[in-house]
């Protein structure tokens, strides 16, 4: 005897109420295998994470033309000469 035809035979035993409570938790378990598997499925369809910076289209490319912006003192440094030549030609 399989387990299914088991637990029909066990059903037909069993009083509503009991039946009732075996069918909510069959529905619960069935709900959280089918959320292990949507989750393990959108696992493997996703790509690999990108970056906000990617995912925006990459870096600007008149921020490329400066130099290398990923260090602080290298940015400030520009910014600072920025606003210097903008206060010095006014």
């Amino acid at each position: 005897m399989t387990a299914r035809e088991q637990l029909i035979q066990e059903i037909g035993q069993v009083s509503d109420s009991l039946v009732e409570e075996v069918l909510d938790f069959l529905l619960f378990i069935k709900g959280r295998q089918d959320q292990k598997n949507f989750t393990s499925d959108s696992e493997k369809s996703q790509p690999s994470e990108q970056s906000i910076l990617e995912r925006m289209g990459g870096m600007p490319q008149h921020l490329l033309s400066v130099g290398n912006l990923s260090d602080r003192d290298v940015r400030r440094a520009i910014i600072a000469s920025r606003i210097k030549q903008s206060h010095q030609t006014v």
